[in-house]
């Protein structure tokens, strides 16, 4: 479909691509993946014809129709959602036209002419590329996807003035893939998105017929979906099938390979220069001397893995430590105008806890984050502060009122407690401005780049409680894995609103769902809440039937022995839980004046159901526990 021959593309003195070689096979999934800067979007502008290399070549093979999610809006055109999707295929009517044309020339044609046949292999192509759209099914099918990207169908008479800068690139999502371009080029897909939406785009890619390639920092997205991975290092590509977890081992045994042939380069670089050290003066060893200093220059130097560029570890500096309650929301209730968001909320929130604030775009967690912060009051209740609470808070899309003329390195020294300055340029440089970086100007940085800053903000001061509003979205995958070992080791609260379910993962140990204006917390990390929603649980696994019929034996490959073991894991939780609660129940139920209480009866009847519901659990433990052996 696409071949890549010795391309090599400069940036001035910067070589992006050093005569990179590789092809794109028909109906591949595939993940691009490196640090940031390294040209992954780069690699998407030449594919379009955007940059041109400056050598090798770029080949397509066939007639390659390639689509791509732009960044930049279109104008608005006064149309509702549905129309505006419909308004996309105006193509269909062109393509229509054009295959009527054709059949007319070729039924009226003379003579058997190279023509001829252009003309009938270009009638094929428009017959497959329509017959490819299914237009008889197209309004159903602008349906299905609107619905699976978030959208009610409440939502498809609204004007597209009426949607955010978020949902109108959900609307441009779904007119890129009901355009089914042969190649589909997605760079950060996900960044407007809810796990909801994640999930269902994960399924729709997964079963899309044409090549894919994502850009995405999102690595459960990436494991689930590529089954090859192109990874783009120094100006290299390292080439690989199987998904991103598979690549994760295999980079880190690169990467260590490479880091001792370096080391032991080193070594030979330093014994040589000790030599022409000790003899370049001496004229009986000069010419020595001037050999070594020749093998030298003619070496073929190593450089240094990127990992151990820039190697630090993130740590977050927590201040004094807050009451135990760190905040409490009562009965707590937003509304813009006639839209209600938030309705009758209530959390007590305990030191020490972190929290995953998860749910779809528009249900509130923002919200309420800018109430907790005091950027938004509320229409209704309170959130009460604990002792001593001190709030560290990054926002979701602020430059945080950051002074274009500073440069990054002032920007940091300057919300710097006293104990922290001196580890500025390192913090910096773990978060990619190393050297002469950390002097750039505010006003130059990116997006991403000014995001960075605003995280190196809150390391440099102090806090016990972290609000952390989609910390990700900016970050590379070596930056985020320092993130979250930094909010891991990190003693205070934490708040986080996010829907990287890999960063998520082993992080939160409550999450906390927003839907329907209410909250509704599951004991557990993002895992926990999949295994709780999943719509494809191991009820429903192949059962096939042994010679005894008494005994049927369920054949497991490793995706479904992975979901059974983390289904154990998540029962066992929750048979815990429960008989810690039928416990503490038991201890009041024993009291001598527990029956003559107000509350007796509650009581009795919750001990009840909390009792079926351990049965349940101990019942669903030991028929997963039979399907692993």
């Amino acid at each position: 479909m696409v071949r890549f021959q010795n391309v090599s593309l400069f940036f001035g003195e910067r070589v992006l691509f050093d005569q990179i070689s590789f092809t794109l096979s028909a109906g591949e999934k595939l993940a691009v993946c490196g640090r940031n800067g390294t040209g992954k979007s780069t690699l998407f502008k030449l594919m379009l014809k955007e940059l041109l290399p400056d050598g090798g070549s770029i080949e397509y093979i066939g007639n390659v129709s390639i689509g791509i999610l732009k960044q930049e809006l279109p104008p608005d055109r006064g149309l509702s959602l549905f129309d505006e999707v419909k308004s996309s295929f105006a193509d269909i009517s062109k393509l229509k036209e054009d295959y009527d044309q054709l059949e007319f020339k070729i039924s009226h044609a003379h003579t058997d002419t190279d023509d001829l046949m252009d003309m009938i292999h270009r009638m094929e192509e428009i017959r497959v590329r329509l017959e490819h759209l299914d237009i008889d099914k197209l309004d159903g099918k602008i349906e299905k996807v609107l619905l699976g990207l978030g959208f009610t169908a409440a939502d498809f008479e609204r004007k597209i003035s009426m949607f955010s800068g978020g949902w109108r690139m959900r609307i441009e999502l779904a007119k890129l893939l009901l355009s089914k371009p042969d190649l589909l080029l997605l760079d950060e897909p996900n960044n407007h998105l809810d796990i909801v939406s994640i999930r269902w785009l994960e399924r729709y890619l997964k079963e899309y017929e044409g090549t894919v390639i994502i850009i995405s920092h999102d690595l459960s997205f990436m494991d689930r979906l590529a089954n090859r991975i192109i990874e783009i290092d120094r100006g290299k590509i390292y080439d690989y099938k199987g998904n991103y977890s598979s690549y994760k081992t295999y980079r880190a045994e690169r990467k260590q390979i490479e880091l001792n042939e370096y080391k032991a380069q080193q070594k030979i670089i330093q014994q040589k220069e000790m030599l022409i050290e000790k003899f370049r003066y001496k004229a009986s060893k000069a010419s020595f001397a001037q050999s070594l200093i020749t093998e030298l220059n003619r070496m073929d130097k190593k450089e240094i893995p990127e990992e151990e560029q820039g190697s630090i570890k993130l740590r977050f500096k927590s201040s004094q430590k807050s009451g135990n309650k760190v905040l409490e929301i009562k009965d707590l209730a937003k509304s813009f105008g006639d839209k209600e968001v938030l309705k009758q909320v209530n959390y007590f929130l305990e030191r020490g806890h972190k929290i995953s604030l998860i749910g779809a775009n528009g249900n509130g967690k923002t919200t309420l984050v800018k109430m907790i912060v005091g950027e938004l009051e509320a229409s209704h209740g309170a959130i009460e502060f604990g002792h001593n609470v001190k709030i560290g808070y990054y926002a979701q899309e602020s430059e945080d009122a950051l002074n274009r003329m500073d440069t990054a390195l002032e920007t940091v020294e300057n919300y710097s407690i006293p104990e922290m300055r001196t580890q500025v340029r390192k913090i910096l440089g773990g978060l990619g401005f190393a050297g002469e970086e950390a002097e750039k100007k505010i006003a130059v940085l990116s997006g991403g780049e000014k995001a960075r800053i605003r995280l190196a903000k809150l390391i440099v001061n102090e806090h016990n409680l972290l609000i952390l509003d989609e910390p990700t979205h900016h970050l590379d995958l070596a930056s985020k894995e320092k993130l979250k070992d930094a909010l891991k080791n990190y003693d205070g609260t934490v708040l986080i609103v996010s829907h990287d379910r890999d960063f998520l993962k082993e992080l939160a140990d409550k999450t906390i769902l927003f839907e329907n204006k209410g909250i509704t917390v599951f004991e557990g990390d993002i895992d926990y809440y999949l295994e709780k929603t999943e719509e494809n649980t191991v009820y429903d696994l192949p059962v096939k039937q042994s010679d005894s019929k008494l005994n049927p034996v369920v054949e497991l490959d490793y995706n479904e022995r992975k979901k059974a073991q983390r289904k154990i894991q998540n029962l066992e939780r929750d048979i815990e839980k429960f008989e810690a609660n039928l416990l503490s129940m038991q201890k009041k139920m024993e009291a001598p004046d527990f029956y003559q209480s107000a509350g007796a009866a509650a009581v009795m009847e919750q001990y009840e159901k909390e009792k079926q519901k351990l049965k349940e659990c101990m019942d669903e433990w030991e028929r997963v526990a039979a399907l692993l052996g």
